[in-house]
């Protein structure tokens, strides 16, 4: 595991996703990378990686490429905002080799590895130095979107302006973390191969700080003689009740060689089902208001207000054709009188964050992103904490 100074760690945590060439202890060098778990897992699974460098308006700039579907790459890319960047650079492409750090949504170490780069990388960045790029240092990168978007043209376009790397990753090693709440204690392991188990333990870590008393795992109901699930995760506060569906998109057990447009099919019939089962837990939890914890105590609900009911899913995709999901959560709501939502994990991680680790805000602001949802008639929707206010996401593919 990798403990990264203060101000990357900052940068970490304030950024969706990343990479970062950086110093390490006892001398060394590391890079991070801050990417979706689905994208992390399918690295742990024998996804190939590339890595890019280069110079964009005086600024160092760090990409990686990542085959975790193989007709549509994953590519991630920052301007370096520290000085040492360069050195480590230059100090990595010398030795050859570097320790690999991989951080999730919740902006912790969940697995390492050491690259090593092929052919002659330190040839190729010193005769790309010699080219004489005047270097900034300073930190505050006024335009770094832009920056990060002319790097991403380059590295999509594999412009010869910029450095790409052939790397090898040695074996993955999982760093498992282990929450302690109020009532229960849970580990998160990314290798894990019950990868739905997995994902219901990071929502659930995720919301213990701002549910610390309420917050519950697998909910039962009674029906009939028989005990069964509710939904995944259900947690209140003093003005409403929330319930979570999670669907985790599988990487171990389904593989990588589905395509863009089948893992969009998936993802999208995922989000379907998860509504009609909020659809059904809703209208169990008013009719029935007996429900109780695995072991058999009983969980609060607070009903005087709509339920905020939440599909939550590994990855909400930015292409295809999305109107049938948006119409099944207006429906719902429409039959059930709930707000009904359509997450993916990093906007979760995004909405608890605008909100503070407050349970009103949080509340608060799924009530925008609701209107926004009946506004827009879209579900491409992400909280903004720069301007506190919910943006229809203009993300570029």
């Amino acid at each position: 595991m990798h403990i990264p100074a203060e101000q990357i760690y900052k940068e970490i945590k304030s950024e969706d996703a990343g990479v970062w060439i950086v110093p390490a202890s006892n001398q060394e060098t590391a890079i991070l990378i801050k990417l979706p778990t689905s994208a992390a897992k399918s690295l742990i699974a024998g996804s190939e990686l590339e890595l890019f460098a280069g110079i964009i308006d005086n600024y160092l700039c760090g990409g990686v490429k990542i085959f975790d579907v193989p007709d549509a790459p994953l590519f991630i890319c920052k301007p370096q905002h520290h000085k040492q960047a360069l050195e480590s650079l230059i100090k990595i492409t010398s030795l050859k080799k570097s320790p690999l750090f991989l951080y999730n949504e919740m902006d912790i170490c969940i697995a390492s590895s050491e690259i090593s780069f092929h052919h002659k990388a330190k040839e190729q960045l010193n005769d790309y130095l010699d080219l004489k790029y005047e270097l900034s240092l300073s930190k505050d990168i006024q335009n770094a979107n832009a920056i990060s978007d002319r790097f991403l043209t380059k590295m999509q376009n594999q412009n010869g302006s910029i450095l790409r790397f052939e790397v090898t990753c040695d074996q993955w090693e999982s760093s498992p973390t282990s929450f302690y709440g109020v009532k229960n204690t849970y580990t998160i392991s990314i290798d894990e191969l019950n990868e739905g188990e997995v994902f219901e333990r990071a929502i659930w870590a995720s919301l213990e700080s701002v549910f610390p008393l309420t917050l519950t795992k697998s909910p039962q109901v009674q029906e009939g003689k028989k005990k069964r699930e509710l939904t995944d995760i259900v947690a209140s506060h003093q003005y409403g009740t929330f319930l979570i569906e999670s669907k985790d998109l599988s990487v171990f057990q389904a593989g990588m060689n589905r395509t863009r447009e089948r893992r969009l099919k998936g993802t999208q019939k995922q989000a379907l089902r998860a509504i009609s089962q909020l659809t059904g837990a809703s209208k169990m939890v008013r009719n029935v208001r007996n429900i109780t914890s695995l072991d058999n105590c009983s969980v609060p609900l607070v009903l005087n207000q709509p339920m905020h009911c939440i599909a939550l899913i590994t990855e909400i995709m930015h292409e295809g054709d999305w109107s049938k999901v948006v119409q099944a959560l207006i429906k719902a709501n429409r039959e059930t009188g709930e707000f009904f939502h359509l997450l993916d994990f990093k906007e979760l991680i995004n909405l608890l964050k605008l909100s503070n680790g407050d349970s009103r805000l949080f509340d608060y602001n799924l009530m925008l992103r609701f209107e926004k949802l009946i506004k827009l008639k879209s579900i491409h929707i992400s909280a903004c904490a720069d301007s506190k206010d919910l943006t229809e996401d203009t993300i570029k593919a």
